[in-house]
């Protein structure tokens, strides 16, 4: 293991701080590295492998997909695709799809077809977008400038321009970035940079109603929130709003590079052929085991249990929290759950990790006082207990 971890190091591009061990296997919400320790799994992948690792359902559509068809372009049609599309489209606000390979494909494309659209129904300088602090869009030039966070863009300027950044959940003088040359407001309903965070009622609201006032396209960012991560399908079904563009990709596949926008006839009719495309983006094989991904987590008892699920994290979390008094809060939506640590706690988040991986837990960092619980949406409620016993225990020991 420790020769791998050296070839890591000598190989590949430092943009990573990996864990120190090498992971060998994993099934279910369960992980193995190269020396056989076994470990409870609460990052499916970073909000990925929603349905568990190695899953044999999505095991078995790959092998069928992959023995009849893996790649053609998008010169050709594949079925998998439009039943896809035709699915997203049925359980969505949706009419039309795009799929790319990830989220921050989807991010570019989101811009893009609302820029296409403004300029070409309303007014060709009506090109500007607003963003919100503490949001995360991917780190592709167009995302670290919506983000406009520092340790994002550092080192990287100049940045695309006509993006403006207005705190988020703040309406106070939200209306003044507004103005007719406004094309679009992009945001994330539940942001996890800085925990787990919802969008409040009254900024949703607002957001909408200047969003009208100033004929700008509404993109929700659910690359990490939906495919059921927060409870249901979407996250935006929770926060009465409707977008005209919405990004996804992560759970949709499992696994499989996949993403996607979905926005309605009236906006995608402005595209025209070669005016946005993809080479590998709606292949067969990730469109075969996506349409698998949807019938199961979009059926209301699949998000039942989600949210059954979030409960019993809450309580066990709470319940620690009462015993060692080490937690400022405790945040969630869905099986996405934020836990900040406290000032007397005197624990750092790497050190927390780096200790919970020590005695058999993975999880993940949000930001330097915060760790994020992203468990896959099938784990067990045992290991749920077994994952918060040992975050317990490693809590203690470094307190």
């Amino acid at each position: 293991m420790k020769k791998i971890i050296n070839e890591y190091d000598n190989y590949m591009v430092p943009f990573y701080a990996p864990a120190n061990f090498v992971v060998k296997k994993a099934k279910g919400s369960h992980v193995w590295d190269l020396n056989n320790q076994k470990y409870i799994d609460f990052t499916a992948g970073i909000a990925v492998t929603n349905l568990g690792h190695s899953n044999k359902d999505l095991i078995t559509v790959l092998k069928k997909q992959s023995e009849e068809l893996w790649h053609l372009s998008n010169l050709y049609i594949n079925e998998p695709s439009v039943t896809l599309a035709k699915k997203l489209c049925q359980k969505s606000f949706a009419d039309k799809v795009f799929f790319c390979n990830s989220g921050a494909e989807a991010i570019e494309a989101a811009v893009k077809i609302a820029r296409k659209f403004c300029s070409s129904k309303i007014d060709k300088n009506k090109n500007e977008v607003i963003s919100f602090t503490t949001s995360f869009h991917g780190r592709t030039m167009l995302g670290i400038a919506l983000a406009k966070a520092k340790h994002l863009i550092d080192g990287f300027a100049p940045l695309p321009k006509g993006i403006k950044n207005h705190p988020y959940n703040d309406i106070d003088n939200l209306e003044n970035i507004f103005s007719d040359k406004t094309a679009a407001v992009i945001l994330e309903l539940v942001q996890w940079q800085s925990g787990i965070t919802k969008a409040d009622k009254a900024f949703i609201n607002k957001i909408k109603q200047l969003s009208k006032k100033y004929n700008a396209v509404i993109i929700i960012d659910e690359v990490q929130s939906g495919i059921g991560r927060t409870g249901t399908f979407f996250a935006y079904e929770q926060f009465n709003i409707k977008p005209d563009i919405l990004c996804f990709a992560k759970g949709i596949s499992n696994g499989f590079p996949l993403g996607g926008i979905l926005t309605t006839n009236k906006i995608s009719k402005y595209m025209t052929v070669g005016s946005h495309g993809t080479t590998f983006g709606g292949g067969p094989i990730a469109c075969s085991i996506g349409n698998k991904v949807v019938d199961i987590t979009s059926k209301k008892s699949f998000l039942n249990q989600v949210r059954k699920k979030e409960t019993r994290f809450i309580k066990i979390l709470n319940r620690i929290n009462t015993k060692h008094d080490c937690f400022e809060k405790i945040t969630s939506a869905g099986l996405w759950i934020g836990v900040e640590l406290n000032k007397k706690s005197n624990i750092s988040v790497d050190d927390l990790i780096r200790e919970s991986h020590q005695n058999g837990l993975m999880i993940l960092k949000a930001n330097p006082s915060t760790v994020r619980f992203s468990p896959s949406l099938i784990i067990e409620n045992k290991l749920i207990d077994e994952g918060l016993k040992i975050f317990e225990k490693t809590i203690t020991g470094l307190q």
